[in-house]
């Protein structure tokens, strides 16, 4: 009787900790990713490519990542830091997802990163200068790099003098022509800030622009993109001063709304659909088929998030180790890394002119050597 008594106690003894010993010794054997995404909002528009790749590689791989059955759960920040918050909490307790990832805006970002704890993050999108940490990763870019490397670029373009800032009034905005004043190395004529989410009218700031400005660097993303890009047309500052935009004002899906005002535009950017790698014919091929347009940087951002899930997977162990020891990743941006310390992305970052429906590539902008 000792033997089966014994038995029944250690059953018991489970059941009394709240654990089921059948749970315990068989995992759940799906893999679940929390898609934390703004399928209202401002950034609508920037949400549905995000989900549409994540959906995309996901169907490209036979529902598996590393290996195991996956599955996406998509869940609506609507833009708002709080209620993202309270999705990245719902999605761990309740729906037990192994990371999370997604993230189009900062502020929800940051919000996001602070909830979930030993859950790890993969950033699809948000540029936030201050996100990081052991279990947080980045498949996009800072702020800071992504203005960096436009002021860099705008110092030997067009000189080191006559330079006028133009951002939304938020981090992403704020972040990224502290960046661009960084790379372009002298102090710009005005720096003008709009009010985030509330400017339908941007046409006094406009005015703030100084008349012996040469160039307007810019920072606008979703449908504050669009508003600024007609408005600059409609004003005719397209006659009067050069635009240097940043990637999201320039991006495929935001340039298909702003129509043919948008033609000429020069931005940069960490991708275009015009890249002449063989991973990007493949994923211009892909998503072309499903969506019947070319992809934006955020499809592409979205996409790379999933790859770095996958490639990790398959390591086993850990996930958020696992993360973190993938090294470089093919792309069809180029291969990149992530920054062992930061764990932000190591990359290249291009010029591109549209012209006739594409982000045509007529500079490269390579990482700077340490």
């Amino acid at each position: 009787m000792r033997g089966p008594l014994l038995g029944l106690a250690v059953v018991l003894m489970a059941a009394g900790c709240g654990v089921s010993p059948t749970l315990e010794s068989e995992p759940d054997p799906t893999l679940k990713v929390g898609a934390i995404i703004s399928q209202t909002g401002v950034y609508a528009v920037l949400g549905d490519d995000m989900e549409a790749a994540m959906r995309l590689y996901l169907d490209q791989h036979g529902g598996k990542l590393g290996g195991r059955p996956a599955t996406l759960v998509v869940a609506d920040d609507a833009g708002n830091p709080e209620k993202g918050q309270q999705q990245a909490r719902s999605l761990i307790a309740r729906d037990r997802v192994s990371v999370i990832t997604g993230l189009l805006a900062s502020p929800v970002a940051v919000s996001v990163v602070k909830e979930a704890a030993g859950t790890p993050v993969v950033i699809a999108n948000a540029g936030a200068d201050e996100l990081g940490g052991p279990g947080v990763f980045r498949v996009s870019f800072t702020n800071h790099a992504h203005g960096y490397a436009a002021g860099r670029y705008a110092a030997e373009r067009y000189g080191k003098a006559g330079v006028v800032l133009m951002a939304s009034d938020y981090s992403g905005g704020t972040e990224t022509l502290d960046g661009f004043t960084e790379g372009y190395g002298v102090k710009p004529l005005k720096r003008i800030l709009t009010p985030y989410g509330k400017s339908e009218d941007l046409t006094p700031y406009f005015k703030r622009i100084p008349p012996d400005a040469k160039l307007l660097y810019a920072f606008y993303a979703g449908g504050e993109a669009v508003t600024f890009a007609k408005t600059f047309k409609q004003l005719g500052y397209d006659t009067k001063i050069d635009l240097l935009a940043c990637q999201n004002l320039a991006d495929e899906d935001v340039l298909e709304a702003i129509g043919a005002d948008a033609e000429g535009m020069t931005s940069v950017g960490l991708y275009s659909p015009a890249l002449t790698t063989p991973e990007n014919a493949a994923f211009v091929a892909t998503w072309k088929a499903k969506t019947g347009r070319n992809p934006s940087a955020v499809a592409l951002q979205s996409w790379d998030a999933m790859r770095l899930i996958d490639r990790a997977a398959a390591l086993g162990g850990d996930l958020s180790t696992a993360l973190g020891r993938v090294g470089d990743l093919a792309s069809p941006r180029g291969t990149f890394r992530l920054d062992p310390t930061t764990h932000n992305p190591v990359q290249n970052w291009y010029v591109r002119r549209y012209e006739n429906g594409i982000n045509r590539v007529i500079a490269t902008i390579p990482p700077e050597r340490k």
